[in-house]
């Protein structure tokens, strides 16, 4: 039923909680490769230009989140190794999260959405509503939110 599995990741403790699940899913459907996707958000140079933080080698806003971003997916990446996972891949991407994710997710034939029911999202995320509500009710594919 399941062959491809996306696991959108954000470094969260729910991210690693949906890794986890997918993984024991990945099992049950005769080892369901498992795609791991981390989405950053685009900073303008506007926006960039506003830090406060002056680093001694600066980097724009992009290049730092992609490197964290890529970071994210690599620690993803070996925990579901770790956890028994066999066949596991991981990207970072730039985006609204979850036009991306569901976006990713249809590009890439995935048959399910894997992911925390909350991540590490601010206040905003509150007030307009969380990245997997957003991703359950645009994404064509079956979401599974894990708490």
């Amino acid at each position: 039923m399941f062959r491809t599995l996306l696991v959108p990741v954000d470094g969260s403790d729910q991210a690693i909680k949906a890794i986890d699940f997918a993984v024991d899913l990945s099992r049950r459907f005769d080892d369901a490769r498992i795609m791991l996707l981390c989405v950053y958000r685009h900073h303008s140079p506007m926006e960039g230009s506003l830090s406060m933080v002056r680093p001694l080698h600066p980097s724009t806003p992009d290049e730092a989140l992609t490197d964290y971003a890529k970071e994210i997916v690599a620690k993803a990446k070996a925990y579901a190794h770790e956890a028994g996972a066999r066949e596991v891949e991981a990207y970072a991407k730039r985006g609204q999260p979850a036009r991306a994710i569901v976006s990713f997710a249809e590009e890439h034939g995935c048959d399910v959405i894997v992911m925390g029911a909350r991540g590490s999202g601010d206040i905003g995320d509150f007030l307009l509503g969380s990245v997997s509500h957003k991703v359950s009710g645009l994404s064509p594919v079956t979401c599974i939110l894990v708490k």
